[in-house]
């Protein structure tokens, strides 16, 4: 269930520029001055919601990492997002009134709001820059989907696993949160476990990445990139 830390109010809050509503124009502001949402936190392994449940709530992932799974009639599951800071999840609510398509499990501790459906589709009726935001971001996660799946399906191991560690690292050269298990990560990118292990066993005996507390740096940026290109 999480705990609730309490009330979040949009219009002052940290993440507001890479949220949602980091959209809004100064005049649109006073839009979301009364906006609250319930913050809450959740511990590693917590379920944030199920497949198939219908809970008439979204999220924005305030901190740490989540990732969305998918089960098949057999009880197989796979994983088809990594939800970072800043990110929305849950939205087919937005535009269905069926159930959530993914289960949502927290890769490490937490922290969300919670938005309801019924009052964000209100203030989507008085902003057409929140509506637009909302359909940008569906088809920028679907775009990151494409991308993720043709990597997957043409790059081999070496370069696949790579090209998944610039995404996630980004431009920075300091040690980001790399809360992903080795079975998780073989999993969302096609390859064994045993693969992903020797090439990031080599890469740190080479100074290329290192590990520690599930933290990730990228040393040599140009060599994982000439990897990645290989």
């Amino acid at each position: 269930m999480g705990t609730l830390v309490g009330q979040g109010h949009c219009l002052t809050c940290p993440i507001r520029p890479s949220s949602l509503f980091g959209c809004l124009k100064e005049s649109e502001l006073s839009l979301i001055e009364d906006f609250q949402t319930r913050v809450i936190k959740f511990e590693t392994g917590d379920i944030i919601y199920n497949e198939g449940e219908s809970l008439g709530l979204i999220y924005t992932l305030r901190a740490g990492h989540i990732k969305l799974t998918k089960f098949n009639n057999e009880g197989n599951a796979q994983i088809v997002r990594l939800v970072r800071p800043g990110d929305l999840f849950g939205y087919e609510k937005l535009i269905s009134s069926g159930t959530y398509m993914h289960t949502a499990e927290a890769l490490e501790p937490i922290e969300l709001c919670q938005l309801s459906v019924e009052k964000l589709n209100h203030l989507r009726d008085q902003s057409g820059a929140i509506n637009q935001a909302i359909i940008e971001r569906a088809l920028q996660q679907v775009m990151k989907t494409e991308d993720h799946l043709t990597q997957v399906g043409l790059l081999k191991s070496k370069p696949r696993l790579a090209w998944f560690l610039l995404q996630w690292v980004g431009e920075t050269a300091e040690a980001v949160s790399f809360p992903i298990s080795r079975r998780d990560l073989a999993q969302y990118l096609g390859l064994t476990i045993e693969t992903i292990s020797r090439h990031t066993a080599e890469w740190k005996r080479q100074g290329i990445i290192s590990e520690s507390k599930n933290l990730l740096t990228i040393s040599d940026r140009d060599a994982l990139q000439e990897i990645a290109n290989s």
